[in-house]
């Protein structure tokens, strides 16, 4: 299969004036320069016996260009595509979803890298409201497109439709089935890569189908009556925490669990204060924390993990409420219980001491 370099060449668009305050919280647009650095492929040397320096013919790596680190060696049937290229794709997948819209008409929300660099998740969004579900014109969403890259083979080549609440910034990755386009880093043509992204958008359909089952979720969020009381509960529930022994955590573990509950508290008074005593409100705690989570170090790494448990959360708590016997203690469980009651005196004693 003959190597295709795909090179749309879309203009890079940063506005140069846009700032949004919401909530305590400013956002500006990211510039999509700090994940577009020149990258290339060179050959692996080694030095044999005699001393002579030789190349390995079946692998090669991928280097920064500027610094010459190497992010990975990889097979020859690697294909190397640059975050440059990764972010012009998008167009592709804007036209197919978006009808009308083009790459030109998203601003760069958020860009999650490591400092080795060698993966980015970029989230484009556009800057408007979308939709006002509930038909509360308070109530504003917004959907955003995020894409994977890496250069040391840790993702796919992969491209996301979430949806973001503007009044507090929260995004969340949509969880139905086929909002995905990925591709492997492997040979490909133009050919390929065309009938690739047209299957993956016959998939994913238009984005005003994606909304209207995503709204249908959030309504029935609202329509589920929960007390503040669970939320710590709910968000133990929701991210898996479990303390089993207390005594047996060590003291930065404390310290990161405590920091957390106190997050989660401390926004609950807000959004169930705005948002009322429904899963709704708690859902927006849970973005909350997810998109901007305190008590973890490099949580750039986290949060779209964070944000995945929060989607899968919604579809399990919609399927467990529906049936027959349900309980909010039951569905959180005994686990997730004690250990909301552990952190809570956590909390307590810290403001004791």
């Amino acid at each position: 299969m003959d190597i295709v370099h795909i090179s749309i060449v879309f203009p890079i668009f940063v506005p140069k004036q846009l700032t949004i305050t919401i909530m305590k919280r400013t956002w500006v647009p990211k510039n999509i320069n700090d994940v577009l650095f020149p990258v290339e492929v060179r050959p692996v040397l080694y030095v044999d016996n005699n001393g002579h320096t030789k190349f390995i013919p079946q692998n090669k790596a991928i280097v920064d260009s500027r610094t010459s680190y190497t992010f990975a060696v990889v097979s020859r049937s690697y294909r190397l595509i640059t975050n440059r290229e990764a972010y012009e794709i998008a167009d592709y997948i804007i036209r197919g979803v978006f009808p009308g819209l083009t790459l030109k008409d998203f601003v760069v929300f958020n860009i999650y890298m490591p400092k080795t660099k060698g993966s980015c998740r970029v989230d484009l969004i556009r800057p408007h409201t979308f939709e006002n579900p509930f038909g509360d014109e308070t109530e504003q969403w917004t959907p955003f497109v995020r894409i994977t890259n890496s250069y040391n083979k840790t993702f796919l080549l992969k491209y996301e439709i979430g949806f973001c609440r503007w009044i507090c910034l929260n995004g969340v990755i949509f969880g139905q089935k086929g909002v995905t386009v990925a591709f492997n880093h492997t040979e490909i043509t133009k050919k390929d890569l065309d009938e690739i992204i047209e299957k993956a958008i016959k998939q994913i359909g238009n984005i005003r189908n994606l909304w209207s089952a995503f709204e249908k979720k959030l309504k029935r969020l609202k329509d589920i009556t929960i007390p503040e009381s669970l939320a710590l509960a709910m968000f133990c529930k929701a991210f898996g925490i479990v303390i089993k022994d207390e005594k047996k955590l060590k003291p930065n573990q404390i310290e990161s669990l405590g920091i957390k509950a106190k997050q989660i508290v401390r926004i609950s008074k807000d959004y169930f204060n705005e948002l009322g005593n429904n899963a709704y409100a708690i859902f927006n705690v849970l973005t909350d924390f997810a998109s901007f989570p305190e008590g973890t170090t490099n949580f750039n790494n986290y949060v779209h993990s964070y944000q995945r448990k929060v989607g899968d959360w919604v579809d399990d708590l919609i399927k467990e409420y529906d049936k027959e016997g349900y309980s909010h203690y039951k569905y959180i469980g005994e686990d997730a219980m004690n250990t909301a009651f552990i952190l809570e005196a956590l909390i307590k004693r810290e403001k004791e001491s």
